[in-house]
């Protein structure tokens, strides 16, 4: 019998302080989970390390796929979040799981042996799990899984999501017992499509059974007080209520495990179901930094709505983002247990080529912004954003730029800007020459060795309004002269986030002319959550795109050329 001393490792009594949305995951358990919370709800430190477990432990020996839109996104979640959910729940490296290589003797082997352990995380029980990238379809070709997992699934391509659902298959005689035999645990904050994020887990709803779930809640409630009055029972050294009690634990356990199959849960929660852990504070901080309309989608999960105020870049949509930037040898070569930090060589074609020029905008102040890319034929390709904060400033952004394009061959890098930026030249300390002194300067230390273009000098002011039809007409793909937009997402996250945040607003100048702005009140927000919640990031785009040659192409919508050269490059 055991004593209360070690009741604790009674598998029928757990004791456990969480959120509701997990409490709740974990009394239903479902065969399929799909959840929607808001930020800082511990999604994947949590929800899925802990339900990973459950399922690792229910089904010995069975293959899972932890999906994720990219490869960099699912190395970052299993890495950052997954594992260290793992270790804080019990579980250690090395013990119970193994990252990226072949499994000790000691561990039980899956139910069919794997081709290779690169992106794979093995479990002491058998368990195998295959890192699937959405944009990489081989990385799942020739597996099946009984189950799935995925973080953030609001970055899934619908179509892409659903031809991996077929892979969910085999050894029926071998796991079909298990509830979550087949199934599917996915989690995420609210979708917004005018973010061009997917919203396909909303379907989900139509697929629970709420009389199912509410079945399966009532046996779960009964289960839990029974453990309560088990416990109790154990610190009273009540034998005969022991036996009693423990006898009506099996029996509801049995009837809940039945109530459970093929069941489908779909929940919707807010960050305030944490609110206990994150203080006030970080919501009075939140609905400062992300406006009424973002706090109301990433913080409270409501579902969007159209906001009053039109977005500034409304052509701005998901081709103009990609997401397959990263060479296929250096991902398959990458191991979990690596620091993640790609550099520019590590980009594909023809995202980007080592032997021609590197071109960037920059937005300068307390605050400096710059994005950076190049031109190929008939595309200008986003490739990184940098920013400094305060005491940083330009030493700091040149280093970071210099140490990204490590191995450039064509070291020339045409620098576009707002003309403040040469204001105080004539004294030699202005802005974008501080720039180019500080990355020719750096560059020369390491052996590198950068030439930089001042490509802004005496360029006329880029009024808003004319940003933004210039940018209304070219993102959508319709000035000929000037090449269409591609973004790559992973490496640009601040840029997307300020492109896609920020609003018109009208006013009326001297004249009483109304008049289309920015709104960039958000530039006055604190300093640390500027980069993702200003519009500093969009400016730099600006001056990165509206080049004097495109400005004029823009003007006179046409061009005999079907390739684009900028003709203001100084080699």
């Amino acid at each position: 019998m055991k004593t209360f001393a070690n009741l604790i490792d009674d598998p029928l009594v757990d004791g456990r302080f969480s959120s509701w949305i997990k409490i709740l995951s974990d009394l239903v358990s479902p065969k399929n989970l799909d959840i929607i919370s808001g930020r800082a709800t511990a999604k994947s430190s949590d929800i899925l390390a802990e339900r990973s477990m459950r399922i690792a432990e229910d089904m010995p020996r069975a293959y899972f796929a932890w999906v994720a839109d990219t490869y960099e996104n699912a190395i970052g979640n299993v890495r950052d979040a997954l594992v260290e959910g793992w270790n804080r729940k019990g579980w250690i490296e090395g013990v119970h799981y193994v990252l990226d290589e072949r499994p000790p003797k000691e561990f039980d082997l899956p139910y069919k042996s794997p081709k290779s352990f690169k992106h794979t995380m093995s479990i002491y029980n058998g368990c195998f799990f295959k890192i699937v990238s959405l944009d990489q379809p081989s990385s799942a070709a020739g597996n099946s899984y009984q189950h799935l997992f995925g973080d953030e699934v609001k970055y899934f391509d619908d179509k892409k999501i659903g031809k991996l659902f077929p892979a969910i298959r085999g050894e029926y005689t071998k796991f079909g017992d298990s509830v979550y035999y087949r199934g599917h645990s996915f989690t995420t904050d609210m979708p917004n499509p005018m973010h061009k994020e997917y919203d396909w887990i909303m379907k989900q709803e139509e697929n629970m059974n709420v009389d199912q779930i509410k079945l399966i809640l009532n046996l779960a409630h009964e289960i839990n007080e029974d453990k309560k009055k088990l416990f109790k029972a154990y610190k009273n050294r009540d034998d005969l209520a022991i036996q009693r009690i423990q006898k009506r634990i099996v029996k509801y356990t049995i009837a809940w495990r039945r109530a459970r199959k093929d069941s489908t849960y779909f929940l919707i929660g807010s960050s305030l179901a944490n609110l206990q852990i994150l203080t006030l504070g970080y919501f009075e901080d939140s609905l400062k930094t992300l406006g009424i309309e973002e706090f109301k989608t990433s913080i409270l999960s409501l579902k969007p709505t159209i906001p009053q105020g039109a977005m500034f870049y409304a052509y701005l949509g998901p081709h103009h983002f990609f997401d397959d930037g990263l060479r296929e040898d250096y991902l398959s070569n990458y191991s979990l247990k690596e620091e993640f930090n790609p550099l520019a060589k590590h980009i594909k074609k023809p995202y980007y080529d080592k032997r021609q020029p590197v071109s960037a905008g920059m937005d300068f102040g307390d605050m400096i912004s710059m994005v950076t890319g190049q031109e190929n034929k008939n595309y200008i390709y986003a490739l990184k954003n940098f920013f400094t904060l305060p005491p940083e400033s330009t030493a700091q952004i040149a280093a970071k730029f210099v140490d990204f394009y490590d191995g450039h061959e064509k070291r020339i890098l045409n620098l576009y800007y707002d003309r403040s930026g040469n204001q105080y030249e004539q004294v030699n300390r202005d802005w974008a020459t501080d720039v180019k002194n500080a990355i020719e300067e750096y560059s020369s230390k390491i052996g590198q060795k950068w030439k930089v273009n001042l490509m802004s000098k005496n360029q006329a002011t880029i009024y808003q309004d004319e940003e933004y039809y210039f940018m209304t007409k070219w993102l959508n793909e319709g000035i000929a002269g000037i090449p269409n937009l591609r973004i790559y997402r992973k490496f640009n996250k601040e840029l997307k986030s300020s492109l896609e945040i920020t609003k018109v607003i009208t006013k009326k100048d001297r004249k009483g002319k109304t008049k289309i702005h920015k709104n960039k009140t958000s530039e006055k927000l604190a300093m640390h959550l500027r980069p993702m919640y200003s519009t500093n990031f969009s400016d730099a785009f600006k001056y990165w795109i509206m080049r004097r040659i495109w400005r004029t192409s823009a003007s006179s919508r046409s061009t005999s050329s079907s390739t684009f050269i900028d003709t203001e490059i100084i080699e």
